[in-house]
């Protein structure tokens, strides 16, 4: 299955007044260190092996 998708070229404008808001929020969602210790682990038990 083939998934297609269109470019968008489109910039987000954050107001003013929501900047610190915005920033707060992207700070919390960030990928924390044992999220990617957890994927590194993943990784390693499919290390070797082909998909079909």
């Amino acid at each position: 299955m083939a998934v297609l998708s269109k470019p968008v070229n489109k910039v987000s404008v954050i107001p003013a007044k929501e900047a610190s808001d915005f920033v707060r929020e992207f700070n919390q969602n960030k990928v924390t260190k044992e999220f990617i210790e957890s994927c590194e682990k993943a990784g390693r038990l499919f290390e070797g092996k082909k998909r079909r």
